[in-house]
């Protein structure tokens, strides 16, 4: 009995040995006829591209001959011809893209052109810029009746007024020549997250100056102060601020801008400027330890394929130091003196 399964078991190991050896002749069979099959079809593409690579040079260096008004005909080869068509299809679809796109962006090109004509105004213009609304605001009390005293600063109630700001919100860059309301979209969409809303009323308010961002940080808070802006729009659109922001690019780390909110004044200092893809929602971050100010527009200008984000932190008025969580700025004007206010 035992002899006979010891037959069984290699008769059934030699036919595996069989069975496997077969496979594996046949597999190396079918991929030695695959390779031959293959290497012979390649040489039959190169032949055939070969043979098309020489008809078509035939063909584009076929000369031809091109009659011209008042002169002999002239000899050109079919891709001589092909590249002087391609040229000027592509030079004058290149024009008018050109034109039409200046044209609907013009008002923002002619706004930085302005800039570099008359270098003098423009130096002039910055220097006075910054204490436009204080001198605005100093002669309306001025010449406000509800005042005891008016006049000089000594020793009456006008020199011990709080620095305070107009009744509007407004941004004040001297960079950039601007002095520029400030408007606030109702909450009422962003409360109910009906988020197409929030952008009709973000697209009405900029009618209207910039757009502080519903939602984000006030000047003061900590937090995100952010604001956008139109760096252009359709000319007939209506409103007066479709390229405030064309020149915001001109900003750099170091330079600074002011912005009255409430009645008080907040004074900003880039820190950094970088472009992001439009789906970038990061720029909206709002920090819990720090008092920041972020200003968006569109760029380049005339298309909407990135943002310009130009980040600023908010210090002190007086000194330029970098503003804490709660802290208050210095007071830049005299406390008053009892004896010196008017009776």
């Amino acid at each position: 009995m035992g002899d006979a399964v010891k037959q069984y078991r290699k008769a059934v190991h030699g036919q595996l040995v069989r069975t496997t050896s077969g496979v594996i002749r046949e597999g190396a069979n079918q991929y030695s006829f695959s390779y031959r099959s293959a290497g012979g079809s390649l040489k039959s593409a190169g032949k055939h591209l070969k043979r098309g690579g020489r008809n078509t040079l035939a063909f584009l260096t076929q000369p031809v001959w091109v009659p011209r008004r008042n002169k002999e005909p002239k000899e050109y080869s079919r891709i001589t011809l092909f590249v002087l068509d391609t040229v000027r299809f592509g030079g004058t679809f290149t024009a008018i893209f050109v034109a039409l796109f200046v044209t609907l962006n013009y008002q923002s090109f002619w706004s930085i052109v302005t800039t570099r004509l008359n270098p003098i105004d423009h130096v002039r213009s910055v220097q006075a810029l910054t204490a436009s609304v204080d001198s605005a605001l100093k002669d309306k009390l001025l010449r406000s009746p509800s005042l005891a005293v008016a006049g000089s600063n000594d020793g009456n109630l006008l020199a011990f007024l709080p620095s305070i700001g107009p009744p509007e919100n407004r941004i004040i860059i001297p960079k950039m020549e601007l002095n520029i309301p400030l408007v606030t979209p109702s909450y009422e969409a962003l409360l109910r997250e009906d988020w197409g809303q929030v952008e009709e009323d973000i697209q009405d308010a900029l009618k209207m100056g910039v757009v502080h961002y519903p939602g984000t940080a006030k000047p003061g808070q900590a937090g995100n102060f952010f604001v956008t802006g139109h760096s252009s729009y359709y000319p007939w659109a209506p409103g007066k601020y479709k390229n405030v922001f064309a020149r915001l690019h001109e900003l750099e780390p170091g330079d600074e801008y002011w912005v009255y909110y409430g009645g008080d004044k907040h004074r900003y200092i880039v820190r950094s400027k970088k472009e992001v893809k439009p789906s970038d929602v990061t720029v909206l971050d709002q920090p819990v330890d720090r008092r920041v100010a972020t200003l968006m527009t569109c760029t380049p200008i005339g298309t909407t394929l990135r943002r310009l984000i130009i980040t600023s932190e908010e210090v002190d008025p007086q000194t330029g130091i970098a503003l804490e969580v709660g802290e208050r700025g210095h007071d830049s004007l005299p406390k008053a003196r009892p004896e010196a206010l008017p009776i």
